[in-house]
């Protein structure tokens, strides 16, 4: 069952997420959190949580402000907003009601968030599952005229600056089931100030400098085909993970960025199940 419910967000604004829960609970009763990516939404997500709701039971998706369930009028001039609202809903809904640790889950933006949240509180998450991690952006996509483009802006109009991410549906699946469902049409369009994709890159850097500090048992999934974000960073940032942390590499060379698009998406989800299976657990787990 797929429900969509509010809370309040940490400027006092209500703020939806997706709730999925299974008629039959797991004998674990262990629950999910599912962060979506930038422009993403748990609606595009519901095909592939679907199949670990046997596993993980309830699932928690809170979509990123500005993005889903939760659209603005207009752009969303700073980033850290996001991580105050994650934090309110934290307090909010996941603390009371989970009160012994999580599985944590996160795909492109929503793995970098991830990463911070799994560092930063250990004590609430049992693993966290890295899909396609935005730690750096591809070279080939954003180009360093892009990237100078922006910076210019924001130095110079500040908050009244406006950009476009440089790439479409096609640069983030292969899956034509996707490109030509309308409901995706204009997804990456939203519009956005050059301030908040500044805001995103420190989260990116800090990930990858926090994530020297995991602790929890970790998954990263690494599609070979992703020009959004640099599949070297994410092996790079894997490799960081410290040795006595139990991490699981899964490699997907024909993969595009958007793993949850693919249309073998199932082999995905079984291939999360089984290797979060194989890890040692958290022997701190509450």
């Amino acid at each position: 069952m797929f429900e969509v419910r509010s809370y309040t967000a940490s400027d006092g604004i209500p703020l939806k997420y997706g709730l999925l829960s299974h008629p039959t609970p797991p004998t674990s009763g262990q629950g999910l959190l599912f962060i979506p990516g930038l422009g993403g939404s748990v609606k595009g997500a519901l095909h592939f949580l679907e199949l670990l709701l046997p596993h993980y039971n309830p699932i928690f998706a809170p979509d990123l402000r500005g993005f889903g369930l939760n659209p603005v009028e207009s752009p969303l001039p700073k980033a850290p907003i996001i991580w105050q609202d994650l934090e309110a809903f934290h307090q909010q809904i996941l603390h009371p009601q989970t009160p012994d640790k999580i599985a944590l889950c996160g795909i492109s933006l929503g793995g970098v968030l991830s990463t911070l949240l799994a560092t930063r509180h250990p004590q609430r998450f049992s693993s966290v599952t890295l899909l396609a991690p935005a730690y750096k952006p591809h070279p080939q996509t954003f180009s360093p005229a892009y990237v100078l483009r922006n910076v210019l802006s924001h130095l110079f109009l500040g908050g009244k600056a406006r950009t476009r991410l440089p790439y479409g549906l096609e640069a983030i699946t292969r899956n034509p089931a996707i490109l030509n469902d309308p409901q995706f049409n204009g997804a990456l369009k939203m519009p956005l100030t050059p301030g908040f994709l500044l805001g995103v890159r420190d989260w990116c850097n800090q990930a990858m400098r926090e994530i020297k500090t995991l602790q929890i048992p970790a998954l990263m999934v690494v599609p070979g085909q992703d020009i959004v974000c640099d599949p070297k960073a994410m092996r790079q940032a894997y490799e960081r993970i410290p040795l006595n942390t139990p991490k699981q590499l899964l490699n997907y060379p024909d993969f595009y960025h958007d793993v949850l698009f693919e249309a073998d998406y199932g082999r995905l989800a079984q291939g999360i199940i089984d290797g979060l299976a194989s890890l040692p657990s958290d022997s701190r787990s509450s």
